[in-house]
């Protein structure tokens, strides 16, 4: 690493702060008692710098900078962490799974869903792959909780499929449910 991106990889992270005293320990701006995280989510939400700077007039564009730039690592950081336990997971481990995804012919054409909903599988990881968060994914679909989520993660993890069922597998599966 060369002294320039040393430089350029400290300013900002200099403008960063945690201190206990302060928000419970949450980073925020060198100086203020503003949120790394409130910065970073009007960013998200469309705000310019210029806008938020004109907001909160005691910080800087750089300080505005710094909490995109922290926010991006932290988002990078969540994405690998799902990732790992993602790979991690070996059929062994995800039996419990079992319990809450099903497949129903009846339910968005035999895909993996969760069950007593018309949430997928395949929806799910998606959003977490995007880098949603479990929490916003459970304030996006109110009616699951967290251990939902995580039954897709450890479903997805097993290699089965998130597609739908082939027709012929669906036709097997609608004659059952008829014939019983």
């Amino acid at each position: 690493m060369t002294a320039a991106q040393h430089n350029e990889g400290t300013d900002w992270q200099d403008r960063i702060v945690s201190d206990p005293a302060v928000l419970n320990g949450e980073p925020t701006i060198r100086g203020t008692g503003i949120a790394v995280a409130l910065v970073d989510q009007l960013l998200r939400k469309g705000y310019t710098a210029e806008a938020i700077t004109g907001k909160y007039l005691h910080i800087t564009e750089e300080d505005v900078e710094a909490c995109r730039r922290h926010g991006e690592i932290l988002e990078q950081q969540r994405r690998e962490e799902m990732l790992r336990k993602i790979e991690k997971a070996t059929p062994e481990k995800v039996a419990d799974w079992r319990d809450r995804i099903v497949r129903d012919p009846r339910i968005l054409v035999g895909k993996p869903t969760i069950k007593g909903t018309r949430i997928s599988v395949q929806l799910v990881t998606k959003e977490l792959k995007r880098g949603m968060t479990v929490p916003e994914i459970l304030d996006s679909y109110s009616h699951i909780r967290a251990e939902d989520v995580d039954a897709c993660v450890k479903y997805k993890a097993t290699g089965a499929s998130l597609s739908r069922m082939s027709w012929e597998e669906y036709d097997a599966r609608m004659a059952n449910l008829e014939s019983a």
